[in-house]
């Protein structure tokens, strides 16, 4: 017998059955998956926000440019490769993409001010954690050339609704990074703070030291933590114009009723970002890796890309983590067959062949038994499958025109007629 092929390490299959367990986790399933999708589908539409869909395949640079040649992202984690002498990657995150389709098909000449949203698989190659694999999804949104404070607070708010609404518990933290005109004096203390306490912090944040200080305050290690925890806070060197936009955030936020955790130490993982930033923190669940959700203000990035001086804001969520938060909760989007019907013949089949195709014409769910059994085996099958009706299709029923559709959960059994069959099933409570 050849050897099995196994799934590539960090990634996983997302499954549709009920039986699988994998490592004593609640197992994810398509249904866990389906949920927050179809809820992101409703929800976000109402805020004008439009899906749009970019390659996962883009040009290198486009990322060493957009998220920053020092990011870890960059340095340690992208999956790039030598296509005839040109440099791809695929795609870590999506907002350079993003922005790179908005520049190339010139939509800030058309819409002054563009939201898009995006269901998107991402490639990082990271250690693997909780909830975190090397290929991931994320559903995002952007929106473009808005400057102001309400568009950063109503973002936040749809975020914080998205993830009221699938039921999962969290804290929104908020902070502000400054931007190109008070950042520079903030980034000289904190080196200079982080220069003086270099022997505590582990050996990436002595890098980062020189390279990126500021990712030193979001380091998990609890040496760097306690050292950051009396850095410099950001809010002591802000500019007027930052100190203003930051407080215009906070108040559209309590005037829209979400509750904000400030926080000195969000500072997000790419160097893009300016101004706001905010994460959707869960309490439990998802071991050290407790983000679900983040974001930021990008003001700089499009002009870094090619474009016009054009404000942003965006943010993803890690659909495999809302999805195991989901899935510790017992919920999900399943469809269940209504009706499972049960044939005892040939004929019996060739007639629930065709009672299934009327159902699903009428949009209710139906599955037809295909293995040959004794009818107690195919109630058992209909309980597997969660059908709430069985109907059992014998030489009686075919010459009558009658049958009784059995609630399998009550036992209780209602007789209809095969030709009425749709009306029926939609009448019945």
């Amino acid at each position: 017998m050849s050897e099995k092929i196994r799934g590539v390490k960090g990634t996983r299959d997302v499954l549709p059955i009920d039986t699988y367990l994998k490592d004593k986790d609640p197992w994810v399933r398509v249904g866990h998956l389906q949920l927050i999708e179809r809820t992101a589908r409703e929800l976000f539409p109402l805020y004008g926000y439009r899906e749009a869909r970019t390659p996962i395949l883009e040009r290198t640079d486009l990322f060493v440019r957009g998220i920053g040649q020092e990011t870890d992202i960059v340095g340690k984690e992208m999956y790039t490769f030598d296509d005839k002498g040109e440099s791809l990657t695929l795609r870590p995150e999506n907002t350079a993409s993003i922005v790179r389709a908005y520049l190339e098909h010139n939509v800030n000449q058309q819409e002054p001010e563009t939201k898009w949203w995006y269901l998107a698989p991402m490639f990082r190659r990271e250690r693997q954690q909780r909830g975190r694999y090397r290929q991931f999804t994320q559903i995002g949104v952007e929106a473009l050339g808005n400057p102001g404070p309400r568009i950063d607070a109503e973002q936040i708010e749809l975020l914080d609704r998205w993830l009221r609404k699938l039921g999962i518990a969290f804290e929104m933290h908020l902070n502000t990074l400054g931007d190109q005109n008070c950042r520079p004096n903030y980034r000289e203390a904190l080196q200079k703070y982080l220069r003086s306490r270099i022997d505590e912090l582990c050996a990436d944040c002595k890098k980062r030291v020189e390279t990126n200080p500021i990712r030193v305050l979001d380091c998990k290690n609890p040496g760097c933590a306690e050292v950051a925890a009396q850095a410099p806070k950001m809010e002591q060197f802000l500019c007027d114009a930052c100190r203003a936009h930051f407080a215009g955030v906070q108040e559209t936020l309590q005037r829209l009723g979400v509750a904000t955790v400030i926080d000195p130490r969000l500072v997000r993982g790419l160097d893009y970002y300016t101004r706001t930033a905010y994460e959707a923190i869960v309490p439990s669940g998802l071991g050290s890796q407790s983000t679900v959700a983040g974001g930021g203000r990008y003001d700089g990035l499009v002009k870094e890309l090619g474009g016009p001086d054009v404000p942003g804001i965006g943010f993803a969520a890690g659909v495999e983590r809302m999805a195991l938060l989901l899935a510790q909760q017992g919920k999900e989007e399943t469809v269940r067959p209504v009706v499972f019907f049960a044939s005892l013949g040939p004929a019996e089949e060739a007639r629930a062949d065709r009672l299934a195709q009327q159902l699903r014409a009428a949009g209710i769910a139906a599955e037809v038994s295909f293995r040959k059994s004794n009818p107690g085996n195919l109630l058992k099958r209909a309980d597997a499958l969660g059908a709430r009706f069985a109907l059992v299709l014998g030489e009686q029923e075919l010459q009558t025109g009658r049958a009784k559709l059995k609630e399998l959960k009550t036992g209780a059994q209602h007789e209809v007629a095969l030709d009425d069959l749709v009306r029926a099933v939609k009448e019945l409570p």
